[in-house]
Parts: C-alpha cells; sequence; structure tokens
C-alpha cells in the first residue's frame, strides 16, 4: 500500500515532535517535513509530494480562513486536517465548508488524532485505489468515514440489547467471510428473525455491509461483513460516563 505522506504546519516544536509521532506510528504514513509558518507550506508543498497536511489554521503568517482557501485553491490534490485552538463557528464551518477532512480543537486526546489519521487513510485508498464501477452503498459507506470520526458512541435505540450488538459485531469482524442472518443466530444462540432485525440496524448505522450471494433456487441469500468499530463502541460508553 502506498505511504501517504504528512506535511505538520504547526508552530510549537513541542506539538510538532508529537504529531510527527503519532504520524510515524500508524501505518501507511510516512513524514514529509514541518513547517514553523504560514509563508513555508506553499514552496514545501510545490517541491514536495505531501497527500495531508496537519495544520493549526493560526499559523503565523498563514491568514488563517483566508490563507487556507487560497491553500486549497493552489494545491487541490493536497487534503487537510486541521489541529487548531481556533473555534469559532465562522472559522470552523468555513473550513469544512472549503474541504477540510477534519478539524480538531486544541486540546484534543491523542487517541482522536490517531482515528482521524485512520479514517483519511481508508478515505483516500478507497478513492484512489478504486478499479470498478461505484456502486451507491460501497461510495456511502466510503463517504461515512467522517461521520464516525468522532467516535462519539451511539447506544442501542429501544428494544435493542447493547451487548448483544457489540457480541453481533464482534463476531462480524472475526469472521473470515460473511455471514448470513441463520449463521449469525446460529452462532449467538438467538433465532434468525433477531439476527437480522439487529444486523439491519447496524446496515443502518454503517457499520456493517451487504452483499449477496445467488442461489440455485428462490431469492439471493444475504450476507453481512463488519465494515466499522463495532466493538468499539461499549470502550467508548465506558469512557465517556467517567468523563
Amino acid at each position: 500500500m502506498y505511504s501517504l505522506p504528512v506535511l505538520i504546519a504547526e508552530p510549537d516544536p513541542m506539538l510538532r515532535t508529537l504529531y510527527r509521532n503519532v504520524v510515524l506510528e500508524g501505518q501507511g504514513y510516512s513524514f514529509a517535513g514541518f513547517a514553523e509558518k504560514g509563508e513555508e507550506i506553499a514552496p514545501l508543498l510545490s517541491k514536495t509530494t505531501v497527500n495531508l497536511v496537519l495544520l493549526d489554521i493560526a499559523l503565523p503568517g498563514f491568514n488563517g480562513l483566508e490563507g487556507f482557501r487560497r491553500m486549497r485553491a493552489e494545491f487541490p490534490r493536497v487534503d487537510f486536517i486541521i489541529l487548531s485552538s481556533e473555534k469559532s463557528p465562522d472559522t470552523v464551518r468555513g473550513a469544512i465548508c472549503s474541504g477540510a477532512f477534519d478539524y480538531l480543537i486544541k486540546p484534543f486526546e491523542w487517541e482522536r488524532l490517531t482515528r482521524a489519521l485512520a479514517a483519511y487513510s481508508e478515505y483516500y485508498h478507497g478513492l484512489v485505489g478504486r478499479d470498478m464501477p461505484w456502486r451507491q452503498e460501497d461510495l456511502d459507506r466510503l463517504l461515512g468515514f467522517r461521520k464516525r470520526l468522532s467516535g462519539a458512541p451511539e447506544g442501542a435505540p429501544k428494544g435493542f440489547q447493547e451487548t448483544l450488538l457489540i457480541r453481533l459485531g464482534k463476531l462480524l469482524q472475526e469472521s473470515r467471510k460473511p455471514l448470513s442472518a441463520a449463521d449469525a443466530g446460529r452462532m449467538l444462540g438467538i433465532s434468525r428473525s433477531s439476527a437480522r432485525r439487529y444486523l439491519e440496524l447496524l446496515v443502518r448505522r454503517e457499520e456493517v455491509a451487504v452483499d449477496f450471494e445467488l442461489t440455485t433456487v428462490g431469492r439471493p441469500q444475504k450476507l453481512y461483513f463488519a465494515t466499522g468499530p463495532v466493538v468499539k463502541r461499549k470502550q467508548n460508553h465506558a469512557k465517556l460516563s467517567n468523563n
């Protein structure tokens, strides 16, 4: 898999080093350099291959949102994750509308940056590496990474058991092949109709996807496979409950 070069545009030397460590600890990334001032970014992007910039939009000499819009116009194939203490509604909205992949407000947890980098890698390779025509459900799943960036837990609706959702998600993630509702129900000791109801909820949340297997008789068999971090929901609930 192609390693994605990352430029870090951050005025604080300690944060620059910490960001570089996070980038290099993740899979699929390489370090492309530092920018300490706004005027250093364009020359670096012009002479260095960079896929992603970790940017403090309040970088000295960058000119905030106006500078970001100019950078996006000049380097349309470069993506940006903004890491900044600037949190005014106009700036955040303007940055996102101008094409920022993600926006993290300082101070943030390191796990949040790790999730952003993982989501961007999957998003990038999903777009660039595609060699067949898109299906709408595949494109929806790819674009849905942004919705899951925050990692915020989504509790089970009325009539559903959270523990069973987690068990079902773990079962699909550990399975070497997609499972039918009957297979999943048998493995968890629940009815096929109950398994299908839970699976369809995970599909609506874009944490599980569907494929179809042709059969010799009747309708194609519906098969389910995991695509999102469903088994982390319990851990996230516990974390938020302690805050």
